[in-house]
């Protein structure tokens, strides 16, 4: 599975965690976080992330991403591009 990511925050800490998005798979009762960003991850453009989801071939699952984010300075998440390629 590959998507591209981009993290834009007004937040001015190099040190603390306030805002994060994790890339989940949810396979029935079971969820695997394969990747947690947060606003310490920013950068100015998009980024290729790849994950290995093989063990989930053949496989009905949800792909979710979870963000959480705290009451201040905004953290933008955008997320774009997301493949699933067959293995």
């Amino acid at each position: 599975m590959s998507l591209w990511i981009r993290i834009d925050t007004a937040e001015t800490t190099s040190s603390t965690v306030y805002d994060t998005v994790k890339v989940q798979i949810v396979d029935g009762a079971t969820t695997t976080t394969l990747a947690t960003y947060s606003n310490l991850d920013r950068n100015s453009s998009y980024v290729q992330k790849t994950f290995n989801v093989l063990a989930y071939k053949g496989k009905t699952v949800t792909v979710r991403f979870l963000g959480q984010e705290d009451s201040s300075l905004q953290t933008s998440f955008v997320i774009d591009d997301v493949a699933l390629t067959a293995g």
